[in-house]
């Protein structure tokens, strides 16, 4: 049509702010109004609603007269035209005047138009992609010049260089503000760079001189704003990017999103033919003609990520997103691309680039009900011609509907609506029955949201609604957060590099989130999980697991959360899920299962070095185990009494093992032991109470019953044990491809590392009967024997009777105080958390039980609680003062479990996790970390008083060195 527009308005817009209008037309030359007077109504409507519209028309005033006598379409023409010519520009300056004085002439023209009525919706858009189309040809065409390629043809000025448009700009369907998704490929054998360029370095550098051309903010602002990152790989692959490279990517790892995103794919710019060629190369990945059931359940998948909380939702204008919030215009765009994609490999006709198109040809299919076609189509125009008036507002990046009600008041007026209530209540309608329809679609399978909202990770960058669902769940850094998740859904990670893997991780990932809020410090634990998911060497066999073992999952994340030694462990071993699923993981800790695990041990394939495979088998065995009683233990199933005998019954079936894998060893070179032989356990071996990085302290005693061993290389007896010893320690303490199993300590052995390693049992009983010092004495009240051969009957007569020699009680009290003040001197306590050796630790409540047993010449009990009772029992103990003892020994056994479950060695109050305090505290019973502090004070400052009263004050004889 060539009538103008003032000839063509069928629009009655209310005037929404007079003033503004009127500030609007004051801007203006009064000769340029006149053109307009019989369209003053329209044109005070739209300068009240639109500053934006009103400093448009001031500043390209010539144009804005232009559009009272000729038609919009010839005033658009002409913009597109004067973007095109920007291509025989050969200065920068120029290029990027011409380009935005073509599109604010553009943008006056088409909201003119549109606001009038004398456009619908089809034209509005068609007009801004046929400038935006025209923008990046000329910008390439003006790059080319300034970079120095030779151009023979203007209009394809790079052969085998092009330009593919995506999103809205590949289905012509563009709005004010969009974005423009492009994607620069280029042929490798058909380019010509400039001479003596590397042709790689030289088209990114000319592609990233067309993109400034467009997006660089200057005084007439910017034409297009540029988004590069729908490329294969955009992290990782240049701007520009070859066009073989990118077919073998998609053949490879191309993913069901880049399907739906290339569909909408077409050439914008550059050489049409080699682009056209590349698009008919990946029709067979876009438009599978088979599509097997999981790649079906991926692409419904896509649209089931944006899902939130079902059709029944409240839905609020204010504030409302009307392109990606719930019922918006991208839930109409994947209600129809979904059945796009599923049925469009066999139903040609069903190619339809734009959403309009695409849901009149499903209805043409019969794949949907035309009545709810013509609603979703009815519905998507309104949508978008609200997304349009947004933006006309000010120019802004932006689908959401004002929260202010001025603002939104204006973008109704903009729709012809003057009461703001009767539009909210109409968009409000709107959204409803959009949501409503695009729920039934997908209510029979598995929702992709999370319970605070919808969780996207297709694209190439997160939705506002997701941000929004990942911040709900505790993330600070939602932005950093999605960047990963999405990564991992892309296949950027070894464990989801196959279809399968990121199959069974978008199924996975809104458990994931959920899990990971539900630790309480979701940062620490995602950063956990990272670390093992990035740590897989495949993904498809832990993902099953998780998916198809929910409460795992949850389990899995409850102790990432809780504990970063454990998460150090299985980003080690993630073999070690499969642990989780065995009936028995979850079964109450419990004594008496030392034998048990020994035979687990003992099961070693008949094949290659046996005493390697002894100790590989050993470590697998005791990896699993601990992995078991630790997560019991953090998981609040087992109290840390339980966990303390469960780790010694697991010690005891390694000392067991390998003592025989070591005897057989030795054995085979020298032949059988000459003699009887026995383990002992001191400290908390001795007394059942290891945790989970306790090192094991060992005693070797052998009774000779021969000179020399009976084999093929026979030795004295003495070295056959001391190379037994040897072989043992190794066997217990050596790293091998299975990682390690016990460090192991000997220096309680009788004259500690000078004396022998492997010790007589005739030297033991001489040693303490003669030649022990107190604090010697005292160690062996926590001794006994781990394994022997022949050998228990003797030396626990022994140990009663080193136990039982005489002393003086002041004599053992005195050297027991002075060896608590050596300690305090050369071994103080890191902090007050290092529950051992702080005043009033736990270290000075063994010296009690120690010095009384002592006292008593009675081995009571290795195990400090059961000594204190027995002494309480025996009346070596006030009844208080024993009670005392063991709730402090409980409370600071029960903590230390934990911290070093859960830390190890270095704990520090300050970096542990929310959800960690509030387990680590109940452990005693207290609120918080300040609670349970206060009450360790307050048995240190109780034990401390104990010690003095039963022991002495802690200090030195003689000079105190």
């Amino acid at each position: 049509m060539a009538d103008p527009i003032p000839l063509r308005i069928t629009a009655d817009l209310p005037v929404c702010d007079p003033a503004r209008a009127e500030r609007a037309r004051g801007r203006i030359a009064p000769q340029v109004l006149e053109v307009w007077d019989g369209a003053s109504g329209f044109v005070d409507a739209v300068f009240a609603a639109s500053p934006y519209l009103g400093r448009l028309a001031a500043r390209r005033s010539n144009t804005f007269r232009r559009l009272a006598v000729e038609s919009p379409e010839a005033v658009i023409r002409d913009a597109i035209a004067a973007a095109r010519r920007v291509a025989d520009l050969a200065d920068e300056g120029e290029a990027l005047a011409a380009l935005r004085r073509a599109k604010a002439d553009l943008h006056l023209a088409t909201a003119l138009a549109d606001l009038s009525g004398a456009f619908e919706l089809k034209q509005t858009v068609a007009a801004i992609t046929a400038f935006a189309d025209a923008a990046v040809q000329g910008a390439l065409g003006a790059a080319a010049r300034l970079r120095g390629f030779e151009i023979a043809d203007g209009a394809n000025p790079l052969p085998g260089y092009f330009v593919l448009a995506l999103g809205k700009m590949g289905t012509g369907t563009l709005n004010y503000s969009s974005d423009i998704d492009l994607v620069v490929l280029f042929e490798p054998d058909l380019i010509a760079p400039p001479p003596g360029r590397e042709p790689q370095k030289a088209l990114d550098r000319l592609t990233q001189t067309w993109v400034r051309l467009l997006t660089e903010e200057t005084g007439e602002r910017y034409v297009f704003r540029v988004d590069l990152r729908l490329r294969p790989d955009p992290s990782s692959t240049p701007v520009a990017m070859s066009a073989e490279a990118a077919r073998r990517y998609f053949e490879a790892v191309g993913q069901n999103w880049e399907r739906a995103a290339y569909a909408k794919a077409r050439v914008c710019a550059g050489d049409r033919e080699a682009g056209q060629a590349f698009l008919r190369d990946l029709e067979p990945f876009i438009w599978r003609r088979a599509l097997d059931y999981a790649a079906v359940e991926d692409i419904r998948g896509l649209a089931r990520q944006i899902q939130r909380v079902g059709r029944r939702a409240e839905i609020e204008p204010a504030g409302h997103d009307v392109k990606l919030g719930r019922g918006g215009i991208r839930e109409i765009e994947f209600y129809a691309q979904v059945l796009q994609l599923v049925f469009g490999g066999r139903r040609p006709a069903l190619r339809v680039p734009d959403t309009v198109g695409a849901l009149a040809a499903l209805a043409a299919e019969n794949l949907i009900e035309a009545e709810e076609a013509g609603e979703l189509i009815a519905d998507y125009r309104f949508l978008r011609d609200t997304e349009h008036r947004i933006q006309m507002r000010e120019d802004e990046q932006t689908q959401t509907l004002p929260e202010d009600r001025e603002a939104r008041a204006a973008v109704a007026a903009l729709m012809g609506e003057a009461d703001l209530g009767a539009f909210d209540e109409e968009v409000r309608a709107v959204l409803t029955r959009v949501h409503s329809a695009f729920s039934d679609q997908f209510d029979d399978a598995e929702s992709l949201a999370t319970g605070a909202g919808s969780l996207v990770l297709s694209g190439v960058e997160p939705t506002p609604d997701t941000l929004e669902t990942l911040k709900a769940h505790g993330f600070s850094d939602p932005v950093q957060v999605w960047n990963r998740l999405a990564g991992w859904a892309a296949g950027r990670a070894r464990a989801g590099r196959t279809e399968r893997a990121r199959r069974l991780f978008s199924r996975l990932a809104p458990r994931l989130v959920e899990a990971i809020g539900n630790t309480g410090d979701a940062d620490a634990a995602f950063a956990r999980f990272s670390k093992f998911f990035e740590g897989l060497p495949s993904g498809v066999q832990p993902l099953s697991l998780l998916v198809n073992h929910p409460e795992l999952a949850d389990e899995l994340i409850a102790i990432l959360g809780l504990a970063p030694r454990l998460a150090e462990i299985l980003a080690r071993r993630p073999e070690l899920l499969d642990v989780m699923l065995e009936p028995g993981f979850a079964l109450p800790l419990k004594a008496g299962v030392r034998e048990a695990l020994a035979e687990r041990m003992r099961l070693v394939a008949p094949r290659g070095d046996p005493f390697e495979a002894a100790l590989n088998q050993a470590r697998r065995v005791a990896r699993e185990e601990r992995w078991r009683i630790g997560a019991q233990t953090l998981l609040g199933r087992a109290t840390a009494g339980e966990a303390g005998r469960a780790y010694s019954d697991l010690a005891d079936a390694a000392v067991e093992v390998m003592a025989e894998a070591a005897a057989a060893e030795v054995a085979r070179r020298h032949g059988p032991p000459p003699g009887r032989w026995a383990v002992l356990g001191l400290g908390k071996l001795g007394g059942r109470e290891l945790s989970a990085d306790s090192d094991l302290d060992l005693m070797v005693i052998y009774d000779p019953e021969a000179e020399r061993s009976e084999g093929e290389r026979p030795i004295g007896a003495d070295d056959w044990f001391t190379r037994f010893t040897q072989r043992l320690v190794a066997a217990l303490s050596a790293p091998t491809e299975e990682g390690d199993l016990f460090p192991v300590d000997m220096a309680l052995r009788p004259s500690g590392s000078a004396g022998p390693i492997a010790v007589r049992l005739a030297r033991f009983a001489s040693y303490y009967e003669e030649e022990a010092w107190t604090w010697e004495r005292m160690a062996l009240t926590r001794a006994r024997v781990v394994t022997h051969a022949r050998l228990e009957d003797d030396l626990v007569a022994e140990l009663e009777r080193a136990i039982a020699r005489d002393a003086a009680a002041g004599t053992i009290r005195t050297d027991a105080a002075e060896m608590r003040a050596r300690l305090l001197r050369d071994k103080p306590a890191r902090s007050a958390w290092d529950l051992k050796l702080r005043e009033g630790g736990l270290i000075e409540i063994e010296f009690i039980a120690q010095t009384a047993q002592l006292i008593a010449r009675q081995r009571i009990s290795p195990s400090t609680i059961l000594a204190l009772e027995g002494l309480k029992a025996a009346g070596r103990l006030p009844e208080a003062d024993a009670d005392d003892l063991v709730r402090a020994v409980r409370d600071y056994a029960g903590v230390t479990q934990l911290v070093r479950l859960a830390h190890g060695s270095g704990f520090d109050p300050d970096h542990a996790s929310g959800p960690f305090a509030g387990r680590l505290a109940a452990v005693a019973g207290c609120g918080d970390l300040a609670a349970l502090a206060e009450r360790l004070d307050a048995h240190a400052k109780r034990v401390r008083a104990l010690f003095i009263a039963h022991v002495g004050m802690p200090q030195f004889s003689g000079d105190g060195n």
